[in-house]
């Protein structure tokens, strides 16, 4: 039977009730990169949805309308108070939660499985042209995509607890964005040593992930063996500067498919000036196949090519904040010569699912 609920959100709306119009829960103020167009009140309940995105017989759509119930709770809680659950608690599972299918379900998350298994197609087919490429590597529906993401989520929930979680607290004029896709994943660590791989999959060192959850409020998930954010006991950090502000929504619109999304108080100078300085930037999120050598730890350099990697391209921009320093064990850190850079934490679950 075919489900009354056509507009089906992939960006949950009691998220973008955070930032609704002068916090109507109704309205919520937009940009649009692709056609450059500016909206201060557009109807949320249509913003970071589809007609039918999970299917026409709401199977999918009525189990996440459960779980969102106990997602927006914890995410107001965090909002109301400034303070992180304990971990291991269900609250701070059900963040966890939150961020791993807020993810996970994301068309650029979804369309990117899609992608990626296409250009791999390509470039089997560009090295082995006889190849039948439908029978060795058939090509991924939206459908499929759909149920490998989901698969996913106990995945990355367990991947993202070792990291340990701080709440930026906006303290400038300037508001905090999101995006239709406002999970950002960053490394700094990465970036400083010139990697040329894959520098933000969830399992890999010195991985941050930056969260707005309103214009005042925004989550920071970092690798702490790398990162040292504020002192040691803080759980809140004041961000002081505009610019850094800039920044953190830097981020927003350059990893978002085409919209930013923002309250009263972000005005369309703003967003024209901030879309303006994202194009010296290469957009996150494109995918791409090449073909690399496999090093594992114990094995010694070989010069053959020996796997072929799909990846997307990362946010970069040089991430300058007063507060996030790498300290001496970071900066002593060794890169080693395999293409996965995993934290400790993630090696042992790898290591666990390839017994």
């Amino acid at each position: 039977m075919k489900t009354e609920k056509k507009n089906q959100h992939y960006v949950p709306k009691f998220y973008l009730k955070q930032f609704s119009f002068q916090n109507n829960l109704k309205q919520i103020g937009l940009f649009n990169s692709r056609n450059s167009l500016f909206i201060e009140k557009a109807p949320l309940k249509t913003q970071g949805s589809k007609n039918f995105y999970y299917g026409d017989d709401g199977t999918i759509e009525n189990k996440l309308s459960e779980i969102e119930g106990i997602l927006a709770f914890t995410i107001k809680e965090i909002c109301e108070t400034g303070l992180i659950p304990t971990k291991d608690t269900e609250k701070y599972f059900s963040l966890l939660a939150f961020i791993s299918i807020t993810h996970l379900r994301n068309p650029i998350s979804i369309e990117g499985k899609i992608q990626a298994f296409e250009a791999a197609r390509n470039k089997l087919i560009e090295l082995h042209p006889k190849t039948d490429i439908d029978k060795l590597m058939p090509a991924v529906t939206h459908d499929q995509a759909l149920e490998l993401s989901f698969g996913m989520v106990n995945h990355i929930m367990q991947m993202i607890r070792d990291l340990e979680i701080k709440i930026l607290i906006n303290k400038t004029n300037l508001s905090f964005i999101t995006s239709d896709n406002p999970i950002v994943k960053y490394n700094q660590f990465l970036e400083s040593r010139n990697w040329h791989g894959s520098k933000t999959g969830f399992g890999v060192v010195g991985l941050q992930i930056f969260v707005p959850l309103n214009q005042n409020v925004m989550l920071v998930l970092f690798d702490n063996s790398i990162y040292k954010i504020g002192n040691k006991k803080q759980k809140t950090i004041e961000i002081s500067k505009p610019s850094e502000v800039y920044q953190l929504n830097l981020l927003q619109i350059l990893n978002c498919t085409d919209t930013i999304y923002f309250n009263h108080s972000f005005n369309e100078f703003e967003a024209r000036s901030l879309f303006e300085k994202s194009k010296k930037f290469i957009k996150a999120n494109i995918s791409k196949a090449s073909i690399a050598t496999l090093v594992e730890p114990n094995e010694k350099e070989t010069s053959k090519d020996n796997l072929l990697i799909m990846h997307n391209s990362d946010c970069e921009i040089n991430l300058s904040i007063s507060s996030f320093k790498i300290h001496s064990k970071g900066k002593s850190h060794k890169l080693h010569p395999s293409m996965a850079q995993l934290r400790p934490h993630c090696q042992k679950i790898r290591d666990f699912n390839h017994k």
